[in-house]
């Protein structure tokens, strides 16, 4: 058989079942097989589990680590260099970053797309600080009278409402400094536009087409386009849960809210399995409670400084069911602390146990995060 005279809508078919590598791969085959992959509907991949992406052997490139194949690819990114800038976010495929000039980027690593963000200098109450050769350095924030390092957490993460496409109409919404403020951005925007609130926030997702957060204060805020805010529920969990440690909010894969509450122990190093405790709730819409989930089935999730994720283990049986899968997402500890190796590992809710990703090695700075490969 001639592989190059299969027709279109065979090759669609072949294209709609592959991993993002394949497909990859499938397009240098022939130019037939080039061009069918160009094809609108051809170009709808399904689903990818996420790949790890760290830091590569050079300043140019990154390292991506896919579960499923249990491979490491390299890929060259463009400037400004990949290996200065830390990473403080992903969704959709897209990377959010920022540099050693305040510069902040999405970047798609597979396609080598890149849309420039507003500077965090454009935070109206930032004043920056240079040294000498006119660089910057530092920067102090007015609001909570601390001096940042450019490299320490100030920006904590950044989410978008969806992947930037060719009408370029996206909102990105992002909590920053160490009190968890909120600011946002549209597509276009040259600066971000802070937003007021009294609370501190731990985390963000965007789903249904809104944006969901949590503080520190327990409560559940959905955010219209129009920025109008609505409290959804106080949090009704015991004393010791609210304390410390860090909350995250995914989607399950039946559309229900869950908190994942993730306490760390000890932070740095430790090959201790107990060190890393999760916990995982369901919000119940119809009564505002939340629910202890014991046991996810055939679901996995991943957290970090990723929107968390929520996948099929029956869709992916590479991967562990019933686990949590964490990368260290700190940055203002791991910052101070980049010769530290870096806690990503799998908790298992079975035994609540923690155990290590095998394959991947150890890594120190900047910390990894879960990033799905996309084309978009």
């Amino acid at each position: 058989m001639n592989w190059s005279e299969l027709t279109v809508n065979v090759l669609g078919m072949i294209h709609g079942e592959l991993l993002i590598s394949d497909y990859i791969r499938f397009r240098s085959v022939c130019k037939q097989w080039n061009l069918a992959s160009k094809f609108e509907d051809h170009r709808r991949l399904r689903p990818q589990a996420p790949w790890l992406m760290f830091s590569g052997d050079d300043n140019s490139t990154a390292k991506f680590f896919s579960i499923v194949e249990k491979k490491i690819y390299k890929i060259q990114c463009p400037e400004p260099m990949i290996g200065k800038r830390i990473y403080v976010g992903s969704c959709h495929g897209w990377l959010a970053t920022l540099d050693g000039r305040c510069n902040m980027h999405l970047l798609n690593p597979l396609t080598g797309a890149q849309i420039p963000l507003p500077s965090v200098l454009t935070l109206p109450f930032i004043r920056d600080i240079y040294n000498l050769e006119g660089q910057i350095t530092n920067f102090n924030v007015e609001q909570d009278h601390n001096q940042y390092s450019l490299w320490l957490k100030f920006i904590r993460k950044v989410v978008i409402s969806k992947a930037p496409d060719a009408d370029n109409d996206f909102t990105i919404m992002m909590t920053y400094s160490h009190w968890g403020k909120l600011a946002f951005a549209r597509a276009g925007d040259k600066a971000w536009t802070p937003i007021s609130s009294p609370y501190y926030y731990s985390d963000i997702i965007y789903r249904n087409a809104k944006f969901y957060t949590i503080n520190y204060r327990q409560m559940i805020e959905v955010w219209e386009a129009d920025e109008l805010v609505f409290s959804i529920i106080n949090l009704d969990l015991p004393p010791d849960v609210l304390l410390r440690g860090i909350y995250y909010l995914v989607e399950s894969l039946d559309g229900n809210l869950m908190l994942v509450h993730k306490n760390q122990k000890k932070w740095g190093s430790t090959d201790n399995p107990k060190n890393i405790m999760c916990t995982v709730f369901s919000l119940d819409e119809q009564t505002c409670k939340w629910k202890i989930v014991k046991n996810l089935h055939e679901q996995t999730l991943f957290i970090g400084t990723n929107q968390p994720m929520c996948l099929s283990t029956i869709n992916f049986p590479e991967l562990k069911p019933n686990c949590i899968y964490y990368t260290d997402d700190m940055l203002d500890i791991c910052g101070s602390y980049r010769s530290t190796r870096r806690n990503i590992g799998i908790f298992y809710l079975e035994d609540e146990m923690t155990r290590p990703i095998d394959h991947i090695g150890y890594h120190y700075w900047p910390p990894p995060l879960w990033l799905t490969p996309s084309l978009s």
